[in-house]
């Protein structure tokens, strides 16, 4: 079975090729700023995207006719859930007409929905971010009209639960993982029988290695009379967290400014650690402390010191700690897509 793997990012055009689950060629096709800068909208970029991923294939020595499956980071459509959904022409609508979030992953889906229509196969996308499964206890905010929602890294935390429970002889619907991805962007995941029923999201929990985090509201409403608002939207992306208090995004240089003997690099490690942890801990009261397991993923999981510093931490809970470092997106939808087309899931008709 070839399955075309689609991710579409701000930057960039990761595409595989996969047989079954293992990979077979790959690429991350880069973009500059000059070339995106024509396209008014980011849908406007799908010719020139799919025209990429159509060269990619071709380089490689395939063609569309040979796929059996294609599927895709899916962008933000709203009132969706985790797992597979079919790209079909209503799914198409909503990522062009109403996502939650204008971002190039939106794009995926279409060039998938069109190479589907071409070629007469299945094309599916997989855990976007704006899957929302919330307890509407998490979901209530204090101003009537308003609603928290459960935007976070959905695909790598959901992923990292299936293989984890399988290797505990168990199903994603017999547990509850409580998930920390960290990294370009940190977030925490509620796994509960399945389900994502709470997160931490990025600009909730602490910062990372370029995003600053929570800031109080009523401070962000003071800063906001002191900064202009592209100032402060790097802030949240791109030009906080380590990248502001170091001035670096690389946790690896973090750690060697620490053997060198930098001791506010050390305080930035621990504060993140210290912070990474009460969130992690926070998210087990919603299932009264029935948790089989914590995650800890995403490109920091790779930091020694990070994680043996959150282990310790979170030690009083007499919890496992599994620890499975990267983002994993591109295995992650290739698995996906192979559980899809053996049968072992099945994907849900977007409704919207």
């Amino acid at each position: 079975m070839l399955t075309l793997v689609l991710n579409p990012g701000s930057t960039s055009t990761k595409v595989a090729i996969y047989e079954d689950k293992n990979e077979l060629c790959r690429k991350t096709i880069s973009h500059s700023k000059e070339e995106l800068a024509v396209f008014p909208d980011i849908m406007d970029q799908f010719e020139f995207r799919y025209k990429l991923v159509l060269e990619f294939m071709e380089a490689e020595g395939y063609t569309i006719d040979r796929l059996d499956c294609v599927i895709s980071r899916g962008g933000s459509p709203p009132n969706v859930n985790s797992g597979a959904t079919v790209v079909d022409e209503n799914l198409v609508t909503a990522l062009k007409e109403r996502p939650k979030d204008r971002h190039p992953a939106g794009i995926g889906p279409v060039i998938a929905y069109d190479i589907s229509q071409k070629c007469g196969i299945p094309a599916y996308i997989y855990d976007p971010v704006s899957a929302d499964e919330l307890n509407p206890l998490a979901r209530l905010f204090g101003v009537k009209g308003i609603e928290h929602d459960s935007m976070c890294h959905v695909l790598n935390t959901r992923a990292m639960s299936i293989a984890q429970a399988k290797e505990m002889g168990k199903t994603l619907e017999e547990v509850n993982f409580v998930v920390a991805h960290f990294g370009g962007g940190n977030s925490v995941a509620l796994w509960e029988h399945g389900k994502l029923s709470d997160v931490i999201a990025g600009d909730a929990g602490t910062f990372s290695s370029e995003r600053c985090g929570p800031i109080r509201s009523e401070r962000l409403l003071e800063l906001s009379s002191q900064y202009d608002a592209k100032t402060i939207r790097g802030w949240f992306h791109g030009k906080g967290g380590m990248v502001s208090l170091l001035g670096t995004n690389d946790l690896r240089e973090v750690e060697k400014m620490i053997v060198a003997g930098d001791e506010y690099a050390l305080l930035c490690q621990q504060a993140m650690a210290y912070q990474l942890s009460r969130c992690i801990a926070y998210l087990f009261p919603p299932v009264k402390g029935a948790v089989d397991g914590i995650i800890l993923t995403g490109g920091g999981a790779f930091w020694e010191r990070l994680v043996n510093d959150i282990k310790e931490r979170l030690a009083y809970l007499n919890v496992p700690v599994f620890v499975r470092p990267g983002e994993n997106e591109m295995q992650s939808l290739a698995e996906g897509a192979y559980r899809l087309m053996t049968g072992e899931e099945k994907a849900q008709i977007y409704e919207g």
